[in-house]
């Protein structure tokens, strides 16, 4: 049988119409001389203390980079939406990024909530995007191409930290008081594997609604419960209240968190009472010589005004961004999505120098990054390395 050329013309024609957006999408965001990438996070609002300092930690990723040439001669240009942690402004940024800007790739999809009512729009376009902020496990399970999570879930990290102080205080009486909402009940689920694991004793069991300042009636009933070290599953403010309770009823309990409060500020509210807090994570404590060296590249990468803001989560978002930048880069000169994804594909072992390396397969878009307990130096109001 011939093909007649004159008939399958017309719908060969047809097709590349068809197809031309897509081509032109795939490689969007890209010149001979410029990269656009775009990040989408809280820059406003109650979460901004630790989403202002990853924004910076992508700054200093692509100012390193652009100073050392850019990607195979183009330098990067990033562009940062503020959502203000609003599902609806997540949405809004992301489509005029996407739409509008038409970046090549995402940095950063802001927190837990946005990040998942952005999740159809990012499966729809294709877009490349990594996320170090949150890890609703929708972003990671099953895999989605083009998505890459780094980090630690909140029931690893609650489960870690429990193994971590057991170690340190075998056989306790144990009090554990969360949040009574989402992020509460992922705690808790880590919570439970390690009580399981471990036969652990709890005398006293809580939830406490989001946002609350005063904890002096859950410190009181825990501590007549004879709670003897306390999860406390707080953010900021929260944490910082227990602990200083303890303080003021005479109590000098062990007292564990996770990363997602770890800011400078919380440790300088607490002040001496921080003699006996933990805290689980991912990124280097304060006090070790990586993080210090860190700092010091970031004096040289940002504003003098920015430096205050350096805190965890700036290392965080240099990881992820600086990953991504190093995909880009082996695609060399022909830069288009799908290469972007497979090379994210084989990152194997990315040196970030704050913490664990990177890894991605096929199969898994979610590097879970090994976590290590630190505690606070009231003196120096420092994390410093137990491990």
């Amino acid at each position: 049988m011939k093909l007649n050329f004159k008939r399958a013309l017309p719908a060969l024609a047809a097709a590349l119409v068809m197809a031309g957006p897509l081509l032109a999408q795939a490689q969007q965001g890209v010149t001979d001389t410029e990269i656009l990438i775009g990040e989408i996070a809280p820059l406003t609002g109650p979460a901004s203390v630790g989403s202002v300092a990853l924004s910076l930690g992508t700054k200093m990723a692509v100012a390193e980079v652009n100073a050392a040439g850019g990607i195979n001669g183009r330098k990067i240009r990033v562009i940062s939406e503020d959502d203000g942690y609003v599902v609806t402004r997540a949405v809004q940024a992301a489509r005029k990024l996407i739409t509008s800007d038409k970046v090549f790739a995402l940095a950063a999809i802001s927190g837990s909530a946005p990040s998942v009512a952005l999740l159809p729009m990012l499966k729809e376009t294709g877009i490349p995007a990594i996320n170090v902020l949150s890890f609703p496990d929708s972003l990671h399970t099953p895999v989605v191409p083009n998505i890459y999570v780094a980090g630690a879930s909140h029931q690893d990290s609650v489960e870690a930290l429990v193994t971590e102080l057991n170690k340190l205080y075998p056989n306790k009486k144990w009090a554990v008081v969360t949040q009574d909402d989402e992020l509460g009940s992922l705690m808790r689920e880590g919570w439970d594997r390690a009580q399981a694991k471990y036969k652990l004793n709890v005398v006293y069991k809580t939830a406490y609604r989001r946002g609350q300042k005063d904890f002096s009636a859950e410190m009181l009933s825990a501590t007549k419960a004879g709670a003897e070290v306390l999860l406390a599953g707080g953010i900021v403010t929260e944490n910082v209240a227990m602990v200083k309770e303890l303080e003021r009823l005479g109590s000098k309990i062990p007292v564990g968190a996770t990363w997602i409060g770890r800011y400078p500020s919380a440790l300088q509210a607490m002040g001496s009472a921080a003699g006996n807090f933990y805290m689980i994570d991912y990124v280097v404590p304060e006090g070790s010589a990586q993080s210090r060296a860190f700092y010091s590249r970031a004096t040289k990468l940002l504003p003098e005004d920015d430096l205050k803001r350096v805190n965890r989560y700036t290392p965080v978002a240099y990881a992820g961004t600086k990953t991504l930048i190093e995909a880009m880069r082996r695609c060399g000169k022909a830069l288009t999505w799908a290469c972007t994804i497979k090379e994210m594909d084989a990152t194997k072992d990315m040196e970030t120098s704050v913490m664990a390396p990177i890894n991605f397969t096929p199969k898994s878009h979610f590097s879970r990054q090994k976590l290590s307990l630190m505690k606070a130096n009231v003196k120096t109001l420092e994390f410093e390395p137990l491990q």
